[in-house]
């Protein structure tokens, strides 16, 4: 009798997402700087000189020039292959990936909208050496309330920051932007501090450049904008994700349980595929939605930070509780992650939440635009 043949794992691969050698090569550049300088800290936090020295390092991937277009000697990189490099950033503290590369969602916009000029006179790659930053910030339409997440570190530039502004955004500088905001600090994690400002409208600054003009694909500024964070916050995630179930493999297979490593009893056996099985899904569907690039659907954007919110967070307190059963949590990776992953979540569903206002603020325009 005879069997149909099992087909090679390269068949069973899109053709979209393989992977080029150059792509490969980057790949494998971030995971090594991200294996030796940003795992470790996730034992012990650095010493100003170290984490100096671990800026230097990440500067040398050169990752503004992958996000700069290909008319001004880029690599035009798209959301995929760049939410995969922000995934294999988060092996190490979260806050410290985030640290290195907050400025990515507001650098990515300003590209779609041909704005990287705004940045003058510094050059894009001072973004990403410590130099110049641009603080994330979402939104709340309704409240009149910006979330926002800036470097403490960066003291030789004040941050610039992106704002809802008219009927777009505006690039702003956040040393003038927060005189008539009511500023509150939720929480400092690492050198990033959280803050919640509550404003009286738009923030009364001078645009360095404003945004007015929908994208290609009939997408309003905000609507980009929100998108790239979900997309960079949700990388983040799904990377700290990935890099916790490869600890919790890891570790039990090395600890020992009546003669035999943990993994190998049944309920251990099934807890860790429960894990993998949620951290894989997450990543598909990050992966899967990059793909659809430009025409990524706002209401998959919300689905997706709902989902790797929710799965993010209980994967943390599922592996705290998988090395709390078996031994000891403190200095381990889940004990880091405990402190921080909540806090990236929580700006997730805030994200939701911008989407949403913004979706309903567009359709109740084009209802009334229609009846009138």
């Amino acid at each position: 009798m005879m069997r149909n043949p099992i087909p090679s794992s390269s068949d069973l691969v899109p053709p979209t997402w393989t992977v080029s050698d150059d792509q490969r090569a980057l790949v494998a550049a971030c995971q090594r700087f991200a294996r030796d300088q940003l795992e470790p800290l996730l034992a012990a936090p650095p010493s100003q000189a170290g984490w100096r020295d671990i800026v230097t390092h990440a500067s040398s991937l050169d990752l503004g020039t992958m996000i700069l277009p290909t008319s001004l000697g880029g690599m035009a990189i798209g959301q995929h292959d760049l939410c995969g490099i922000v995934s294999t950033l988060a092996c190490g503290p979260i806050e410290r990936a985030a640290q290195l590369t907050q400025s990515i969602p507001a650098l990515m916009t300003l590209r779609a909208y041909d704005m990287l000029d705004a940045l003058a006179p510094h050059p894009i790659g001072d973004y990403f050496n410590g130099t110049c930053a641009i603080a994330l910030t979402v939104p709340d339409f309704h409240a009149a309330t910006l979330w926002h997440l800036h470097d403490q570190d960066c003291a030789p530039v004040a941050p610039l920051m992106l704002t809802p502004h008219a009927r777009g955004l505006a690039l702003i500088d956040s040393a003038h932007g927060d005189a008539h905001a009511c500023r509150h600090c939720l929480v400092v994690l690492g050198a990033l501090s959280l803050e919640q400002w509550r404003c009286n409208g738009t923030l009364r600054a001078t645009p360095l450049a404003s945004i007015d003009q929908c994208g290609a694909q009939n997408d309003s500024p905000s609507q980009t904008w929100l998108t790239n964070i979900a997309l960079y916050v949700s990388a983040l995630l799904s990377g700290a994700m990935q890099h916790d179930v490869a600890f919790a493999l890891r570790y039990g297979a090395e600890r020992r349980a009546f003669r035999k490593p943990i993994m190998l009893h049944q309920r251990v056996a099934v807890r860790l595929a429960d894990m993998l099985i949620a951290t894989q899904g997450t990543h598909l569907f990050l992966r899967a939605l990059t793909l659809a690039e430009p025409n990524i659907s706002t209401a998959l954007v919300r689905q997706l930070v709902r989902h790797i919110a929710a799965e993010s967070m209980e994967l943390t307190h599922e592996l705290v509780q998988f090395c709390g059963a078996h031994g000891y949590v403190s200095g381990l990776p889940p004990a880091a992650r405990l402190t921080t992953c909540h806090w990236f979540a929580m700006l997730l569903m805030r994200v939701d939440t911008a989407l949403a206002q913004l979706t309903a603020r567009h359709t109740f325009d084009s209802t009334t635009g229609a009846s009138a």
